[in-house]
Formats: C-alpha cells, structure tokens, sequence
C-alpha cells in the first residue's frame, strides 16, 4: 500500500471501540502505537512507510487479554485461507510460484580470520 493499509483503519477503529467499551481504561500500548503512526507518518508519509494490518493487531489481541505467545499462531491462521489458495492455483496451472533470489546486500568481501581481526573490525 501506497497509504495506510485500510484493515489497519479497522483495526484501529476496534480498538477505538473497546476503549469506548472500557470507559477510556485500555493498554498504553495503543496510545504507544497511536504516537508512533503520527511520528512516522510525519518523517515518512511522503516515502510511502504506513502502517500495514498488523501495526495494530498485536495491541488488539494484547487489549482483548489473549496472550502474547498466541500472536504469531493467530497470524499463521489467519493467513492459512490465502497460503491454501496459492497452492490451489499453483495445482492448476501446473506452476511453481517462487520470489526471485537477488541478492542485494554488502558486495563481495575478503575473509579476514579470527585471529588476525582487531576490536576495529569485530
């Protein structure tokens, strides 16, 4: 997404709700989260850098008490539905989908061993 991610709207609007649910009691994560959107939306909406869907569905689960090592299954799951349907087109169509491997890091550098490094290239 050029801009916000709308399901972060979403999100962010449930969370508005169960504020509003709570009488204004929530986590101070999500003032915590609400600062950081407004912060990077200053220094970096104009490149493009917006919250997506997950910027605010750690601090719902955290709101709704669901524990914290519950996060990541709850991700897996909720993409399970789309994972499978990739499959299913790839089934058909008779096609492995893979990313391209282009690397773009650091070029190429000599191996300097251990015993020859110095604190300045540790």
């Amino acid at each position: 997404y050029k801009v916000k991610d709308p399901r972060a709207d979403i999100l962010q609007g449930m969370l508005e709700q169960l504020r509003e649910h709570r009488h204004g009691a929530l986590s101070p994560l999500y003032d915590i989260a609400k600062a950081l959107e407004a912060a990077a939306s200053e220094r970096l909406g104009e490149k493009g850098v917006h919250p997506n869907v997950d910027f605010y569905s750690g601090v719902l689960y955290d709101a709704m008490g669901i524990p914290e090592d519950q996060f990541t299954p709850i991700f897996a799951i909720s993409r399970t539905a789309g994972w499978l349907a990739h499959w299913k087109e790839q089934l058909t169509q008779n096609r492995i989908y893979r990313p391209t491997q282009d690397y773009v890091g650091a070029p190429t550098r000599s191996y300097l061993p251990m015993d020859l490094r110095t604190s300045a290239h540790r």
